[in-house]
């Protein structure tokens, strides 16, 4: 009985030659769970995604799959195939490629020197090894879109994707994507760390959206300083004692100086968290806990928090119910530039999309979002709220959309955006979320918002939403929607909870 594609890649794999580290000198010693991975990479048509700690050898893994592709005894071996690595810098990607290299020198010896067997380019910007006789070859390149339009290549692979830069990560996976499109049987093989990022498309991969995924982590809540929980995000600790005396040092380390915490559960726990300190509105992982399936009912008096963009900015609105805690949100965007242009622009690739198929993005007519549109989708979707919340700047805007949309009267509230009024806002945000009084849905929008959402603080250590060119934050950015949130819940959590409130006059 003939061998499975996936047993037959895993026998060729055993017989390389390993070269440096640990195991220098020995044959490649397929892990329990490696096999795993490659056998349900290969089981499925389509695309695979491995997340794994630093230093457990998943480059070797795929260096060894690419060998795979171009040896011509390998089981992946065929006529122009190729394999495209791509990392978040050539230098980076070359990891991959010389360890091909290498596999390849061990089995054929001077032969890959020969021109008339092989071809080989390595230079700084470039490198690519071909196997003369059936073209196969494997080849290097960095996360620039515009080096990866026109490929072919029969297997893609995507290193370290939280390293990519922000702006090109989309575009570099459709590029990619677009090419495997054009050979049968190509597929993308997505491995790395975790990105602290819910909404990167490697954690969506990792979330149910590759066809193949296998994730190697510790668990939120696990102690971080016990070697059971480093086993858990470190599967090859039993094979490697290079890698035990270092998660050993760093843990020490992390242990005597806090700051360097996020970096070792970042990359040696594998927790998806970012591996440096930020002055982030709220952690991912916080925000995730304490999302719910199923949100309690929209009891008592509601505040409405508005966020008004005008053209470049998306405008939002958040409804918040502070006897129950539920929190809804809306956004919206004006037609033109339309949602793919946006996307480009933002670079967000097709976000916008999704937030529109989902309910959660409503696009009008022309090029400017009116408030009383906004303000009249809230006030159907939710109700009338008892008060209505948002930038002092745009008092007059605001009042005027009030005035167009025929707002039910409800309390004008307005609040600044500087390190006073800001300052109080965010505290309060992070409170209420943190004790238990908000409870978002599954909502991709709020997700992204807080994604992005960057404080900044002055001398004093208050800290507001970041605007402009403030702690980095881009003039055209999707934390909207968090201003927004910030304004609603912050509003409803400084009236007492326990009494009806009264409409006063209208706005």
């Amino acid at each position: 009985m003939p061998m499975a594609l996936a047993d037959r890649i895993i026998a060729f794999m055993s017989d390389l030659m390993l070269s440096g580290g640990d195991c220098d000198g020995k044959r490649f010693e397929v892990l329990r769970w490696e096999r795993r991975f490659v056998r349900g990479a290969f089981s499925v048509a389509g695309d695979a995604a491995l997340s794994v700690a630093r230093g457990n050898g998943k480059s070797c893994l795929v260096a060894g799959l690419a060998c795979a592709v171009v040896d011509p005894e390998g089981p992946l071996h065929g006529r122009r195939r190729e394999v495209v690595a791509c990392a978040s810098s050539f230098q980076q990607g070359r990891v991959i490629f010389e360890d091909c290299r290498e596999f390849l020198r061990e089995r054929h010896g001077r032969d890959l020197d020969k021109r008339a067997l092989w071809r080989m380019r390595d230079s700084t910007n470039e490198a690519t090894l071909e196997h003369r006789g059936s073209g196969a070859r494997v080849r290097c390149i960095g996360s620039d879109p515009a080096r990866a339009h026109g490929l072919r290549p029969m297997l893609a692979l995507c290193d370290e994707p939280p390293q990519w830069p922000r702006g090109q990560r989309d575009k570099m996976l459709a590029a990619l994507r677009t090419g495997l499109g054009k050979v049968p049987g190509s597929r993308l093989i997505a491995l790395g760390t975790r990105p602290a990022d819910a909404m990167h498309w490697f954690s969506v991969m990792l979330a149910g959206g590759a066809d193949y995924a296998q994730v190697h982590a510790a668990r939120e809540g696990d102690p971080e300083f016990q070697v059971r929980t480093w086993r858990r995000a470190n599967p090859s600790w039993d094979k490697l004692p290079s890698l035990r005396a270092r998660i050993r040092k760093e843990a020490e380390e992390a242990r005597a100086d806090p700051s360097l915490l996020p970096s070792f559960r970042a990359l040696r726990l594998n927790m998806g968290t970012a591996d440096h300190e930020t002055n982030m509105l709220m952690s991912s992982e916080t925000w995730r806990r304490v999302e719910a399936d199923v949100q309690p009912a929209p009891l008592g008096p509601m505040v409405l928090g508005v966020d008004a963009g005008g053209s470049a900015a998306m405008s939002a609105a958040c409804g918040y119910w502070p006897e129950t805690g539920r929190l809804e949100a809306l956004a919206m965007f004006a037609a033109i530039p339309d949602l793919s242009e946006r996307g480009k622009r933002d670079g967000v690739g097709g976000l916008y999309h999704r937030l529109e198929g989902r309910g959660e993005l409503v696009v009008v007519p022309g090029r400017v979002v009116p408030l009383s549109a906004l303000l009249t989708e809230a006030r159907e979707r939710w109700g009338t709220p008892a008060a209505v919340v948002a930038d002092r700047f745009r008092e007059a805007e605001l009042r005027q959309g009030l005035d167009d949309c025929r707002f039910p009267p409800a309390d004008l509230v307005l609040r600044g955006q500087g390190y006073r009024d800001g300052g109080q806002d965010v505290r309060a945000f992070r409170k209420a979320v943190l004790a238990g009084n908000v409870t978002p849905g599954r909502s991709l929008l709020l997700r992204a918002a807080m994604a992005e959402a960057v404080t900044t603080a002055d001398t004093s250590a208050n800290e507001k939403l970041a605007k402009g060119s403030e702690g980095g934050r881009r003039a055209r950015a999707r934390d909207d929607t968090a201003a927004a949130a910030i304004l609603a819940v912050a509003e409803g959590s400084r009236r007492p909870r326990s009494r009806r409130w009264r409409y006063r006059g209208a706005a």
